[in-house]
């Protein structure tokens, strides 16, 4: 039974560690292309032409400058707090953006130090917007604990999971992506406090795709673990076999010579 037990450990982990290589594979190269999009000259294009609604979102979409127009539905803004800036700690500004037919893009507006800003609240209207388009967070990318509750309107990260539980829209209908703002029409205030995010936190490129390639050796570690741990046992096993057998001898040579 441990023989069967540890194979299936160590085909797991190593299934493990190929997944986590996959995972980081690909982050690499959403990583380069979003490198390569910052650079590029290309005017911006229509988010709708860009960003499929519902599904995954395109790894050559990264940083691809784009424009969407819709309306702010401003009751279900939210709050990312913990964020810095400048050494100090404040909110990121989430905004849904509702088009016409119905789609639905987060839209992170900028930060700020005071979440009770007027600021905060989005323009009514139908707004013009210009930014890039960015993947959704997961649960590591929080500055806060994610298990911990917090208030009303505050999420710890920007996960596809937190928007579906928070937004009452039809999963189908959002967007798996986020446009980072860069301008605005309307403008959100006269005298706005929302700092561009683009400015305020600039992401560091390559620490996601490094935190797969050290889980992946992790998994083999296991793998390589598992392997030793059965040797030994196996070995040990042998032995314990050998001294039976000796002590078995030696009785039945005593028995001979009686």
């Amino acid at each position: 039974m441990l023989h069967v037990a540890t194979l299936a450990a160590i085909a797991g982990t190593l299934v493990l560690g190929r997944w986590q290589m996959q995972a980081y594979a690909e982050q690499e190269e959403r990583e380069q292309v979003a490198a390569a999009n910052l650079q590029s000259s290309a005017p911006r294009q229509p988010l709708s032409d860009i960003v499929p609604v519902g599904q995954a979102l395109p790894v050559d979409a990264v940083s691809v400058p784009v424009t969407a127009s819709g309306t702010y539905d401003a009751a279900q803004t939210v709050l990312l707090p913990g964020r810095e800036l400048d050494g100090r700690e404040g909110w990121f500004v989430v905004s849904p953006l509702v088009a016409d037919d119905g789609t639905v893009t987060p839209v992170l507006r900028g930060w700020v130090a005071d979440p009770a800003a007027p600021s905060v609240r989005p323009p009514a209207g139908t707004v013009d917007v210009e930014g890039s388009v960015q993947a959704l967070e997961n649960d590591a990318d929080a500055a806060v604990d994610p298990t911990q509750p917090l208030p009303d309107g505050e999420l710890a990260a920007l996960t596809s999971v937190a928007l579906f539980r928070t937004w009452p829209y039809v999963p189908a209908d959002l967007r798996q992506a986020q446009v980072v703002l860069t301008g605005e029409q309307p403008s959100t205030s006269p005298a706005p406090t929302l700092v561009p995010v683009a400015e305020a936190a600039p992401a560091p490129v390559g620490v996601s795709a490094w935190r797969h390639l050290s889980y992946a050796w992790q998994w083999w570690l296991f793998a390589a673990a598992a392997v030793v741990f059965w040797v030994a046992f196996v070995r040990s096993g042998v032995r314990e076999q050998r001294r039976v057998g000796d002590r078995t001898g030696q009785e039945s040579n005593h028995q001979g010579l009686a």
